[in-house]
């Protein structure tokens, strides 16, 4: 699958190099190496409009790569792609945002490996109903049974995508995340907390006050919060929610440092910009401009 997802990528860089706007389609986006939503939505353009594609190789006379739409399994290997790529997609912008924790990502990297598993199953059984676009091309082929090699290259790719997820986003401790999550649900056994920390858990899983704050606020607020009267407890909550689970943030900055100063504003000290517009604290503008004397007209 992964000489076949190479090939795939040569023939669209190729296609996309003069390829003008077609259909609902402004522009058919071009490949880029470097961020997988873009990929993504490369894949989805190609499997939208190959009637359109097929067309322009023809007049072009690239029938080097015209050949390649007319192979069997061209087709149903680009619909499963493009339906992957998209899932992805999904998942990389489900991980993106400020606010995000460990537990956002945890929760949404089991979810994701749960339908790669079930996917595996119903593959394996030739049930490709929840893979939209490859269910459409079958239907259109005579017997609508997927073919028993690409079968299999689906099987060993969605497995292999799993093995990768699960060899780069390691564990979590659950008794750390019951810990920070869970200490008003009772069902965190006191005795996984070490001696030094359990009379001041107790104190803080009896706090009703703390508990109606729990529930108003999110985790990182209310563990904020908690810290003055609670610290020991507090302290072990925030050495777990404190590290960064994605890059978004970095990401973020760049993207921003690539905006405020660009080939006009060089020269430009950027550092009190983006300290404003990374900062979760809204300016008060209107405030601080009140006590500051406007230019005054000569």
């Amino acid at each position: 699958m992964k000489l076949q997802t190479q090939k795939f990528h040569y023939v669209m860089s190729k296609c996309f190099q003069s390829l003008g706007s077609l259909q609902k389609h402004e522009a058919l986006l071009f490949y880029s190496k470097v961020c997988l939503l873009s990929r993504g939505n490369v894949v989805n353009r190609v499997f939208e409009l190959q009637g359109e594609l097929k067309l322009f190789l023809e007049v072009q006379g690239k029938d080097d790569l015209l050949s390649h739409f007319s192979e069997v399994l061209w087709e149903p290997r680009l619909a499963y792609l493009a339906y992957i790529f998209e899932q992805l997609n999904r998942l990389n912008l489900k991980l993106q945002g400020k606010d995000r924790n460990v537990f956002h990502l945890t929760d949404c990297l089991r979810t994701f490996l749960a339908k790669l598993q079930n996917w595996q199953m119903k593959v394996s059984a030739g049930n490709v109903a929840m893979f939209e676009n490859l269910s459409t091309v079958l239907d259109e082929i005579e017997d609508h049974l997927l073919d028993p090699s690409l079968k299999t290259e689906i099987t060993q790719h969605l497995k292999s995508l799993e093995s990768e997820l699960k060899k780069y986003f390691s564990e979590f401790e659950e008794e750390d995340g019951k810990l920070v999550r869970n200490h008003f649900s009772g069902t965190l056994d006191i005795a996984t907390i070490s001696n030094d920390v359990q009379d001041e858990f107790l104190d803080l899983k009896n706090d009703s006050a703390a508990k109606d704050l729990y529930e108003e606020r999110s985790l990182t607020v209310f563990w904020c919060s908690m810290y003055q009267s609670y610290q020991k407890v507090s302290a072990i909550a925030l050495r777990v929610l404190l590290p960064f689970s994605t890059t978004y943030l970095c990401e973020s900055g760049f993207s921003t440092l690539l905006h405020i100063k660009n080939k006009s504003r060089n020269q430009l000290d950027v550092d009190p910009d983006m300290r404003c517009v990374l900062s979760v604290t809204q300016s008060r503008i209107s405030h601080l401009t009140e006590r500051k004397q406007c230019q005054p007209s000569q």
